[in-house]
């Protein structure tokens, strides 16, 4: 009897686990059935999305990570019509390796990246691909909305018409110019969301910016047919200067240097600050790879505008060039000290000196004194020079052909239609 007791239990265990067993099985199907259906719905409204939209320009943008850190998430988190979405790498596995998330007329969050305004709400619809470094997150939206994100995102809304006229003609030149380029194709985007691009921020609709967008739908810069360059910064020097000071060997001929008083009176139009030696000390051992104490550093050469094109480090170990303007700027980072603006202001020092419109002071051992003007890489439109000139009665037209040499205004569908016609038949 005992052993038929024992045996019945013994029986009774075994057929428990089993259907707990089956139970999990169950649960775990189950939870895999909800994925593979969510992401079916996914992409079917999708496919329905693309076949209803109307024939527009979209723009592909990869959307970094917090603090534009990396392009690759370790996981995303979405709310798209009050429901919220994890996607992991698992979960993309069960997708094929990438899903299509489709616009939504209140956009859709992403509540696992923060921007300066919190956590960023996309109108387009998301794309994410998973890759071996992580997952990848695209949005891919209209062109003029992406513009209503990034000209208020680039230049104060607070400023003239005219001037965000301006400013979204060069913002749709640029972005334009990079999707024919292909900068980001192994990523399968067209810019990013920083400032290695333009800046696209999850900023609320801006009136003005929206509005000065829209008057200038389609439009611009051109020379011979061609979109340019249409490189902007903040505030000049006195001066703008060509892309030689980016080590271009033949200067883009629209790209042009000329005066510009403007914007003489802005804050950062003329600035200084201090750098402490041993800062300067530690970044040439950084770049020469050398343990020399530092001995100078010196200006050695300019362009006509007057940005440093040249700087000599002179160490004990040796001495080397940087060239370029960015090399320049970053070597010379007042990154923990403080610079006075023009009209007394005192601002932190970022990675970044605020321009190469530079002249050196030293006081060997102890510090370099830095005395600039203008504010960015000088090269193109100034921004608070255009909102200066809108000020005084100039259009948008004359903003654009003044900081641009030989340019016209076209639309991007009378180019295509162009093109059109001069493409041989099949």
């Amino acid at each position: 009897m005992r052993k038929i007791r024992f045996f019945c239990g013994y029986q009774l265990v075994l057929i428990g686990v089993l259907l707990g067993t089956v139970a999990l099985d169950q649960a775990a199907q189950t939870r895999l059935k909800e994925k593979k259906e969510y992401f079916k719905l996914i992409k079917e409204s999708s496919k329905e999305k693309k076949l209803n939209r109307k024939e527009e320009t979209t723009i592909r943008v990869l959307l970094m990570t917090t603090d534009h850190q990396s392009y690759f998430h370790p996981s995303v988190t979405l709310i798209r019509d009050g429901k919220e979405q994890i996607c992991d790498p698992e979960t993309l596995k069960v997708a094929g390796g990438r899903i299509t998330i489709p616009a939504h007329k209140m956009g859709i969050q992403i509540t696992s990246v923060r921007r300066q305004c919190g956590n960023p709400i996309y109108q387009g619809e998301l794309e994410i691909i998973s890759r071996p470094e992580g997952l990848t997150v695209i949005n891919e939206v209209p062109l003029e909305t992406y513009l209503e994100a990034v000209v208020p995102s680039e230049m104060p809304s607070s400023y003239e018409k005219e001037a965000l006229k301006a400013q979204a003609v060069c913002a749709r030149t640029y972005a334009w110019k990079q999707m024919q380029e292909g900068r980001l194709k192994e990523q399968e985007a067209d810019v990013d969301d920083s400032v290695n691009f333009q800046v696209y921020q999850n900023i609320s609709p801006q009136e003005a910016a929206t509005e000065a967008v829209k008057e200038t739908s389609g439009q611009i810069l051109c020379q011979n047919g061609e979109p340019i360059q249409a490189y902007y910064f903040s505030t000049s020097a006195g001066s703008t200067s060509t892309d030689e000071i980016w080590g271009a060997q033949q200067p883009a001929p629209y790209l042009k240097s000329v005066p510009c008083e403007f914007d003489s009176q802005q804050p950062w139009s003329r600035w200084e600050t201090v750098i402490p030696w041993e800062n300067l000390e530690e970044r040439a051992r950084d770049l020469s790879g050398g343990t020399g104490k530092l001995l100078s550093a010196v200006v050695t050469e300019k362009n006509e505008s007057g940005a440093a094109t040249g700087l000599q480090v002179i160490t004990e170990d040796g001495s080397f060039m940087l060239e370029e303007e960015y090399e320049i700027r970053q070597f010379l980072s007042p990154s923990g000290c403080m610079i006075t603006e023009r009209d007394g202001t005192e601002t932190e020092g970022g990675i970044l000196l605020p321009s190469a419109y530079i002249t050196l002071q030293e006081e060997q051992g102890k510090y370099v004194q830095i005395t600039g003007g203008g504010y960015g890489h000088g090269v193109g439109m100034s921004q608070n020079g255009a909102n200066e000139m809108a000020k005084e009665g100039y259009s948008c037209s004359d903003i654009l052909n003044y900081f641009f040499r030989d340019v016209e205004i076209q639309k991007i569908s009378d180019l295509d239609q162009q093109k059109e016609k001069l493409s041989p038949p099949p």
